[in-house]
């Protein structure tokens, strides 16, 4: 998924688009966590957020621009967050061993959250209403990793 557009300018046609594609990622990541499909959600939730993150500027994420107020720049960000934190309270939904999350997709997903706040921070887009949850997202990692462990 690649949301950066090469000529810097953004139309409110493309970040239609950009946002429709990002919500339907958001959607598949959902219906395979209510399937059991962990880890495959795990993995496009990822290059969501990834993608996200790396053009956060180019979709208008990061700023006040007043072609993106259309889309309510906070609603993104309750959607983004909200489907990062339902994913993680239904890990125990995977239909399979193969599915499950294991110690090291959950330390690879703490250091890519990490990643992404560290990105995200200086936009000031970290732990705020408006911008990536990642204490909660985090602490929601870090009890899963415990019961992994145990």
């Amino acid at each position: 998924m690649s949301l950066k557009n090469p000529s810097g300018g953004v139309t409110v046609s493309q970040l239609q688009s950009s946002f429709a594609e990002i919500q339907g990622e958001l959607k598949r990541v959902l219906d395979g966590v209510n399937t059991g499909r962990i880890l495959e959600s795990f993995d496009i939730l990822s290059k969501v957020t990834d993608a996200v993150v790396d053009s956060c500027e180019a979709l208008g994420l990061a700023s006040e621009l007043p072609v993106v107020e259309t889309f309510q720049r906070d609603n993104f960000w309750r959607a983004l967050n909200h489907c990062w934190l339902v994913a993680l309270q239904n890990v125990s939904k995977a239909k399979t061993d193969e599915d499950r999350l294991r110690e090291e997709h959950i330390v690879h997903l703490q250091n890519s959250v990490v990643r992404w706040g560290d990105t995200l921070d200086k936009f000031g887009l970290v732990d705020y209403e408006m911008g990536f949850w990642e204490a909660d997202i985090m602490d929601a990692l870090h009890t899963i990793l415990e019961s992994v462990k145990e």
